[in-house]
């Protein structure tokens, strides 16, 4: 039987030792995206690694008290998508809930200049009490600015203290490994299907190819994942082929594989991650 009853405190400080801790090469933590207290009692009886929150798309019921629902429900850390909206007062929100990690919108920036993105960046560490809860900001890699500019955006918010950027709809391979090579902190990507780019049309890469560039975490959309999308060619099981990576201190006891990221020490001249 799962215990339930693991503190968020223990929970967001297991999350972000797992994200910290060096082994070059594991496999990205898997985070599936739900809805329902019932779903997030199913991604943890399947071994995956964390829940994921969508604030604006929670369904009927009010999602701060979603959340805090969830978190009694399962043991596994909570990750918060706050929206294009999320501000300071909503990080608030949620930490009291009990969420593990919280993620601002920065994927129009014909909406916000990088500056205002920052400056909420900012105001979303001053707010949170535990320093240990995770600050991130989600961009689109595909964005109208290029690759370019979603690195410079990131990197500014970064600089605000942000702790992980969740990257959206990278266009090719390519662009994987150039974010990676960009940011030296955890990359978080969403288990979307893209299309176009360069060099040709591609899907998300399995579990194993996103270990491979370099990605620390994958979020699966309310649908789960689908093959080959996010999952080893053929399998529909949501852990993929192996055991899953789970933070240590944060699933009970057998739950979890152990260590599973790579090496920041290694990180490229310029502030590259690996």
């Amino acid at each position: 039987m799962l215990q339930t009853d693991v503190p968020p405190v223990r929970r967001r400080t297991g999350l972000r030792a797992a994200l910290g801790r060096a082994r070059p090469g594991a496999r990205p933590l898997r985070f599936q995206t739900v809805t329902t207290t019932a779903a997030a009692r199913q991604v943890a009886a399947l071994g995956l690694d964390g829940v994921h929150v969508t604030a604006a798309t929670a369904g009927m019921e009010e999602p701060v008290a979603l959340t805090a629902r969830i978190v009694r429900a399962t043991p596994l850390p909570v990750l918060v998508d706050l929206g294009g909206d999320g501000d300071a007062d909503d990080v608030a929100r949620f930490e009291s809930a009990g969420a593990s990690g919280v993620h601002l919108d920065d994927t129009d920036p014909a909406d916000y200049a990088a500056d205002d993105v920052a400056a909420r960046v900012r105001a979303a560490v001053r707010v949170r009490h535990d320093p240990d809860l995770l600050i991130g900001v989600r961009t689109t890699a595909g964005a109208a600015g290029g690759l370019i500019e979603t690195i410079d955006r990131a990197r500014a918010c970064v600089g605000a203290g942000a702790d992980v950027i969740v990257v959206e709809a990278p266009v090719s391979r390519t662009a994987y490994t150039v974010l990676r090579e960009a940011l030296a902190v955890p990359l978080l990507v969403t288990a979307t299907t893209v299309t176009g780019g360069d060099p040709t049309p591609v899907l998300l890469p399995t579990v194993t190819q996103l270990a491979a560039l370099g990605m620390d975490v994958v979020i699966h959309p309310v649908t789960g994942p689908r093959a080959p999308a996010a999952t080893d060619r053929g399998r529909r099981d949501p852990r993929d082929a192996g055991t899953p990576r789970g933070p240590a201190g944060v699933l009970p006891p057998g739950a979890h594989g152990g260590d599973r990221t790579r090496d920041r020490a290694a990180a490229p001249a310029g502030g590259g991650h690996r």
